[in-house]
């Protein structure tokens, strides 16, 4: 069925010891399969990935797709992703990105669920995609999502992590800081609320990062194809290997996490390139 990318609706994951997530995040998938990202194959490079990520044990219990799906907003990026998730035979929960249009896309409703639940965690998938700009903000509707989530997580003892495609802190890329959620204070007010242990995780930026503030932890993953180089002050691409994270979140609020890069094959890319956003 057809998809507004608007976020609804609940599904829970009867999960009640350690719940196994992967994040795969800006996979730039183009109009056709083969297209090309700064010289990169980004249906190539996502494959590599999600082998890679096939042959982790334990395997996930869900998975979550922050957004980019699309390099252009094209149909069959949706399309191809869906097909791209589906040996992994666990639910799938999508957000938009900067570069994502799917009005058109023929996917499952539930691709675009707003909360997922389980025993001991409360999942909120926030989007963070403003028409016709690259940079992220939380409107009204999304802050709104947000505080009920904390309070459903406050209610029922429930850990929280929130998603969203950009980040709420500079990464020290003076290009790309410009771009995370203007209004970040918001965000920062209503998890502040937060009684149990917090996390965020987002994509956006094509790099890893790790930081707590005000006891929350904030992560941002690489992308599945091209990535962008630490500390610049103009656009730079690095040669870094693609990858995707995983998360094993603990029924007592810990979590463990890592990022996984394919190591056996290279996905040469532009590095002369001065940007493409």
């Amino acid at each position: 069925m057809n998809h507004d990318c608007s976020l609804r609706g609940e599904q829970n994951l009867p999960v009640d010891g350690v719940l196994h997530l992967f994040q795969v995040t800006d996979t730039h998938l183009m109009a056709e399969s083969g297209g090309r990202l700064l010289n990169v194959d980004t249906d190539d490079s996502l494959a590599a990935v999600l082998d890679l990520a096939k042959r982790r044990s334990p395997g996930p219990d869900a998975m979550l797709i922050t957004g980019d799906i699309a390099g252009d907003g094209a149909v069959g990026a949706y399309e191809r992703m869906e097909a791209g998730l589906a040996p992994f035979g666990v639910p799938s929960f999508w957000l938009p990105g900067n570069h994502d249009g799917c009005a058109a896309a023929a996917v499952p409703e539930e691709r675009f669920t707003r909360t997922i639940t389980t025993p001991h965690w409360l999942i909120v998938m926030l989007n963070s995609q403003v028409e016709d700009e690259v940079g992220g903000r939380l409107d009204a509707v999304e802050l709104d999502a947000l505080s009920a989530a904390v309070d459903g997580a406050n209610a029922a003892r429930r850990h929280l992590l929130v998603a969203l495609h950009h980040p709420l802190h500079k990464l020290g890329v003076a290009w790309l800081d410009p771009q995370r959620v203007e209004n970040a204070d918001a965000f920062f007010t209503e998890i502040g609320r937060c009684q149990q242990s917090a996390y965020v995780i987002s994509g956006h930026v094509h790099q890893e990062s790790d930081l707590v503030y005000e006891g929350v932890r904030y992560l941002t993953t690489p992308s599945t194809c091209i990535q962008f180089a630490p500390n610049q002050v103009d656009f730079k691409v690095d040669d870094i290997a693609p990858g995707y994270l995983w998360l094993d979140l603990h029924p007592d609020g810990s979590i463990e996490t890592a990022v996984e890069r394919v190591t056996d094959r290279s996905f040469p890319v532009d590095l002369e390139s001065g940007g493409y956003l």
